[in-house]
């Protein structure tokens, strides 16, 4: 067993390993950029956001950055969490480097945040600005350009799909970009309810990370990823703490539970 920031790692009865989340996120979680990731379960209360935001503070480097586009007024958690990892704030794309960055170089990663508070203007406007972003990123990794590599977070993902109108620019990252080293890391509440965002997703994604909640049908399709029988992959979900995730890494067969944060 491991011990680990008072936390022990342990292999249950049923099998299947439970990782503290800091040992998971230093040690545990392998990721090659350019590949995709499901974050999955309920809004609000799976804790989601923090799960990935622990992520990004292991794998997003000045080299390789995150892009985290909000779509919201407020956002709690990407606020808090972006400063502490000195990401950069921006309210448009692209931008130019500031003359601090020459010196002290880039950041490992911006969180691109529209300006708000116009309610006839705001998922128009927000809209247009992620979709310009991610035709500048996918056609810099195209291009082959440096520092084209990196992580697009997007975050309420059903928002941008289905109101923002952005779903056929997220499936054609996730069927084209790994290759060019863009990880599309998006955020479903079931498999079904973002348009084609979820469903690409949940076919080129190799990590899965599921909370807590869901149907019948919702769990027969994760239990398909991990490769076992839905009731059993239920009784595993149904013994998650508060903010627990099952991980499954899609392409190794690998399953585990991620400790709360």
């Amino acid at each position: 067993m491991t011990v680990m920031a008072g936390q022990i790692a342990y292999q249950r009865p049923d099998g299947i390993w439970w990782f503290p989340r800091d040992e998971f996120r230093t040690e545990r979680f392998t990721y090659k950029m350019g590949q995709h990731v499901v974050f999955g379960g309920p809004s609000q209360i799976a804790g989601k956001t923090t799960l990935c935001f622990d992520l990004l503070e292991e794998v997003a480097t000045p080299e390789e950055p995150a892009w985290v586009v909000v779509s919201k007024p407020t956002d709690p958690v990407t606020l808090k969490r972006g400063k502490e990892l000195d990401f950069r704030f921006v309210r448009q794309w692209p931008v130019p480097r500031k003359v601090s960055e020459y010196f002290n170089g880039r950041p490992r990663g911006y969180v691109i945040w529209p300006q708000f508070g116009n309610i006839h203007e705001d998922m128009k406007a927000a809209g247009a600005l992620t979709s310009e972003f991610m035709a500048d990123r996918y056609s810099a990794s195209a291009r082959n350009e440096k520092h084209s590599a990196g992580i697009m977070v997007m975050d309420d993902t059903m928002v941008k799909a289905k109101i923002m109108h952005l779903d056929g620019q997220m499936v054609t990252i996730l069927a084209m970009a790994g290759a060019m080293k863009i990880g599309l890391w998006v955020f479903v509440q079931k498999p079904t309810d973002s348009g084609r965002t979820p469903l690409w997703a949940f076919e080129n994604a190799q990590h899965f990370f599921l909370s807590k909640g869901g149907d019948e049908n919702m769990m027969k399709r994760y239990a398909e990823i991990a490769g076992m029988h839905w009731k059993e992959f239920k009784a595993i979900r149904d013994s998650l703490k508060p903010f627990e995730f099952i991980y499954i890494d899609k392409v190794n067969g690998y399953i585990c539970i991620v400790g709360a944060g």
